[in-house]
């Protein structure tokens, strides 16, 4: 008798029950789909309010059927485009032309694969800094390429990268004309690839036209938020810069992916503000518009504690009232009305309620920093009456808070800092304690701005730390470190020193005490009398610190560095000039000597001659190589009696004329050719006053 077909061991026994499990759970679904209970994600989502209300008919961009792959690259592609990318951070080429040619063929190379480039988890990078190095040919090259892809490339992990950075890039070229001679130029070159007919400014347009209907969900979209806030500077003309620790721009700590002359002259332009086209103004009116219309004032307000669409808002805020004019605030349908309806504040409205909730926020702060630097004045100062003077020793207290006091110091005026200061003052030891000395150097800079009297700050300063003043600077810049963080600081220490990072602690308190140093009086007596009580030993530690060396360079270099102060200080260093000028940080402590010797020579002759000694040493580091040149050690070699007088600050010459300090003597040859031309001058104006009577007479 035939036996029934089946497989044999446990592993078929065990997944033919699962699979008669999976059929009973599928003929059961809907008895069983009114007693399933709550998820743990919709409990916590419970209370989360949509931030695409009134966009329920858009394109979901978002989704993963309508996300087009562009493929991938090769083992060998791969390897190709993350060496160029090795070569191009390396920066060993011989000149400009030799890394522009290098560029051209790695263009070349990527013709066709640029997409996928963008897209690569490991090649993306070489995207971004090919951007950052390129020419506004390739740049409009690239661009085209780009186009019809760019609603699904802004919300790609890497490509949005690569989108953010030529944004940025191409915004100096939006109002570059095409010269006949690149239009020459082109028709020259042997090059199949045809040229794109739109210019930057149409092709940013163009964009805009992609993205169009997508910018309420585009506003919170994870990596779109941030190409999105560069779009946004870009059509407003605004100086874009991630660089900057105020920047709302970048989405992560960015590293330089430009290199030598050609970032310093990119960035340059790309920090300046830009004239832009008629056509970007209204562009930027209807994508700011679109933003916000399809949300109620309650969401717009959920916005502001939205971590991702905070920041897109913040520029949103900005530009309305500094590229647009205050005066838009009065618009019903502006973002600053519809966020503050009442600009009077009174406690308890829903204006006041909905500022004072933003105060302790750590997203929120953030737009409350940029109401306070942006809005109107009757705005800002009914904010400072009603909801930060009645408060503000407590809220300098509070970790998130306390940034907003900073922006609002910054912008009252003379009356209001010095009644300000006498409510926080009584808050200084507390803060000092705490190691929350953002408050302190905020005071002390507007009060050197506004010329309020800082001396029952320093008061309150001097009785915040120990009255030994060796021990006080020790507090201040945080030598003393506790057992915990000897690991930490070993590891800190076996790192090169362009990749130590310095504890916020020690960080701040750097910041503070120059401060300090910038004001006469009793303030930056507290860190000179410190400094004179230090010991050696401890001024080389704080010196070779990259963080705590500032303090020293600017107490020799400032203007309330006196001579008698430096007439003790500055020999504290002699016996260590070789160490220091070896030394990252501490060669910029000895490059400070040469100014602040230029009333005590005999101590500058001092600290030249150990150079001298230690010529050999010297010149085989390019760290002390800088040091040799500031010194002048070849003309003190040389030219002893002209090194005198350039120490001395008497900048003389043959010709008997004198140059400011800092400039180079001039050579015989220059003298010899300024004479030639004063009397060329001369003669001619002796012809010219001849020819003058002769056509009188």
């Amino acid at each position: 008798m035939p036996r029934e077909k089946q497989k044999r061991g446990r592993r078929a026994q065990e997944k033919n029950k699962k699979n008669e499990a999976k059929r009973k759970r599928e003929d059961n679904a809907e008895e069983q789909a009114p007693k399933r209970q709550k998820s743990s994600t919709a409990v916590e989502t419970e209370d989360y309010i949509p931030l695409d209300v009134g966009n329920e008919d858009a394109p979901q961009a978002n989704n993963n059927n309508d996300t087009p792959f562009y493929g991938m690259l090769d083992s060998e592609e791969q390897e190709y485009f993350s060496r160029a990318n090795e070569l191009l951070e390396l920066d060993q080429f011989r000149d400009a032309e030799e890394r522009n040619l290098f560029i051209e063929s790695v263009y070349k190379e990527a013709k066709g694969k640029e997409l996928k480039i963008a897209c690569s988890q490991s090649c993306s990078r070489l995207m971004e800094r090919l951007i950052s190095l390129s020419n506004t040919r390739q740049i409009r090259r690239l661009f085209n390429k780009f186009l019809g892809h760019f609603l699904h490339l802004v919300q790609h992990r890497f490509a949005s990268h690569c989108c953010e950075t030529l944004f940025i890039h191409a915004a100096p070229a939006v109002t570059n004309k095409i010269s006949k001679r690149d239009k020459k130029k082109r028709v020259d070159e042997e090059d199949d690839e045809a040229e794109p007919e739109l210019s930057l400014a149409d092709m940013f347009l163009q964009v805009i036209e992609e993205l169009d209907g997508n910018w309420g969900y585009l506003l919170t979209e994870r990596f779109a938020s941030h190409t999105i806030r560069v779009l946004l500077l870009v059509l407003a003309g605004e100086p874009v810069d991630v660089s900057s620790s105020d920047s709302v721009v970048a989405s992560r700590k960015k590293e330089k992916l430009g290199v030598t002359d050609t970032e310093s002259q990119a960035e340059a332009a790309i920090g300046q503000k830009r004239p832009v086209p008629e056509s970007f103004e209204t562009a930027l009116k209807k994508i700011m518009h679109d933003m916000t219309a399809g949300l109620d004032d309650t969401n717009l307000r959920a916005l502001s504690t939205h971590p991702i669409g905070n920041p897109v808002l913040q520029v949103l805020l900005s530009l309305e009232l500094s590229h647009f004019g205050k005066s838009s605030a009065k618009d019903p349908q502006s973002i600053t009305r519809r966020l503050i309806p009442d600009e009077s504040l009174e406690e308890g409205s829903q204006s006041a309620v909905f500022l004072s909730g933003l105060l302790y926020d750590p997203v929120g702060s953030r737009l409350l920093e940029a109401i306070v630097r942006y809005a109107p004045g009757k705005l800002f100062k009914n904010f400072h009456k009603n909801i930060i003077r009645g408060r503000i020793a407590s809220l300098s207290r509070n970790e998130t808070a306390s940034y907003v006091v900073v922006r609002v110091l910054e912008r009252i005026g003379k009356d209001d800092l010095q009644t300000d200061m006498e409510l926080i003052i009584p808050e200084i030891p507390a803060l000092v304690e705490r190691s929350r000395l953002t408050i302190p150097r905020a005071l002390i800079e507007r009060c050197i701005v506004r010329g309020v009297d800082t001396t029952p700050l320093a008061k309150a300063l001097e009785a915040s730390y120990d009255k030994d003043p060796a021990t006080r600077l020790r507090q201040m810049l945080k030598l003393d470190k506790p057992a915990s963080e000897d690991g930490q600081a070993a590891g800190q220490a076996a790192k090169p020193e362009n990749q130590r990072v310095a504890a916020p602690e020690q960080f701040h308190g750097s910041l503070l005490a120059q401060a300090m140093l910038r004001v006469s009086g009793p303030l930056s007596e507290l860190v000179y009398s410190s400094l004179l009580a230090t010991s050696t030993e401890d001024l080389l530690t704080i010196a070779m610190n990259s963080t705590t060396s500032h303090v020293l360079q600017q107490a020799l270099t400032l203007p309330t560095s006196a001579v008698q102060f430096r007439r003790q200080f500055v020999p504290r260093f002699l016996g260590h000039i070789q160490e220091l000028s070896l030394d990252t940080s501490g060669s910029h402590v000895v490059d400070a000597l040469w100014p602040a010797t230029k009333d005590i020579f005999f101590v500058k002759e001092r600290i030249a001659q150990e150079l001298c000694d230690h010529e050999h040493t010297l010149r085989d580091s390019f760290i002390a190589r800088a040091v040799w040149r500031n010194w002048f050690m070849d003309l003190y070699k040389r030219r002893r009696g002209e090194w005198k007088q350039k120490a001395k600050g008497i900048e003389s010459n043959a010709g008997g004329d004198t140059n400011n300090e800092g400039k180079p003597a001039k050579s015989r040859i220059d003298i010899a050719r300024a004479r030639f031309a004063e009397r060329a001058e001369r003669s001619k104006q002796i012809r010219s006053a001849q020819a003058a009577v002769a056509a009188k007479s």
